[in-house]
């Protein structure tokens, strides 16, 4: 049989004591860092040159339209100004990205704001993208929408979750036609639960 001096009794006793202290620290970091923490609403993140913002939601429900929680003030249209040339890349975080999701880019042009049509994404097909201005097409109003599983009148989705970038650059000259109509810049936000 196999004997241990006193000196390696201790040995074994101090390595078995600083394990259960190793383990129960690792545990209690765990344990912390993960309580009481909410789950991070989903986001857009944007950028453009060296400027870079965090979107969260105008409105998000649950896939029925329950429990719908309205953004912080001020999460209506966050500014990205994309001047001409240049472009920005956003992104949509994972809780956007894991269900289908519109997109929708409004452009001012020389006829005035333009909309273009919604772009459908299912699951996990893309995570980011990205849009320019050019001389003749200024990037106006990015939105990103979630649908419900509900739909209005006439057939279309009601959404659930909704993010808005304006990246119209201040100071933008406007055509004649976007003068007198006074739309542009974000002003499709319809058809959304709580407008």
């Amino acid at each position: 049989m196999f004997r241990l001096s006193s000196g390696e009794k201790k040995f074994v006793a101090i390595i078995a004591i600083i394990g259960v202290v190793f383990v129960a620290v690792v545990a209690g970091g765990v344990f912390a860092l993960t309580s009481g923490h909410e789950e991070e609403a989903p986001y857009l993140q944007a950028t453009t040159g060296k400027t870079l913002v965090k979107v969260q939601p105008t409105i998000l429900c649950d896939i029925d339209l329950s429990n719908c929680r309205k953004g912080a003030e001020g999460t209506f249209a966050r500014e990205l100004p994309v001047p001409v040339g240049e472009q920005a890349i956003i992104s949509v975080s994972q809780g956007i990205a894991d269900a289908p999701w519109a997109l929708t880019i409004e452009y001012l042009t020389p006829k005035g704001f333009e909309q273009e049509p919604p772009v459908f994404y299912a699951p996990n097909e893309r995570f980011t993208f990205t849009v320019s201005s050019t001389k003749d097409k200024i990037v106006s109003n990015v939105e990103v929408r979630l649908p419900s599983g509900r739909t209005d009148a006439g057939g279309a989705p009601i959404t659930r979750g909704f993010w808005s970038l304006k990246t119209l650059p201040p100071n933008t000259p406007m055509p004649r036609e976007a003068q007198s109509t006074g739309a542009g810049a974000g002003d499709s936000y319809q058809n959304t639960i709580g407008s």
